[in-house]
């Protein structure tokens, strides 16, 4: 027969066995947000276009692609930008 203090006991063991879970549990669930988050701050950054030359953010119809194809995106404003990434584009004619 057990003691009514190795009753109270177990049941101390066992509440703090089930906030251990609880807390483990939360704590996955943090993860997992945490992970979708920074999975969508990622792709957002992705999503964002920047000059090839000068690194300035460009806006929707304020940048050209290159039109040696290789697909950076050069300033529409800066005539700079665009003679700049052409003499240094991969995709280049070799001077002959």
């Amino acid at each position: 027969m057990t003691s009514h203090v190795d009753a109270q006991i177990q049941a101390r063991i066992a509440a703090a066995t089930n906030k251990r879970q609880q807390q483990r549990q939360q704590r996955a669930e943090l993860d997992a947000n945490r992970q979708a988050g920074l999975a969508a701050r990622k792709k957002a950054k992705l999503r964002r276009i920047y000059c090839g030359t000068c690194a300035k953010p460009q806006r929707r119809g304020t940048y050209l692609r290159c039109p040696l194809g290789c697909g950076a995106a050069v300033c529409r404003k800066n005539p700079h930008c665009g003679n700049t990434h052409l003499r240094q584009c991969d995709n280049r004619p070799e001077a002959a």
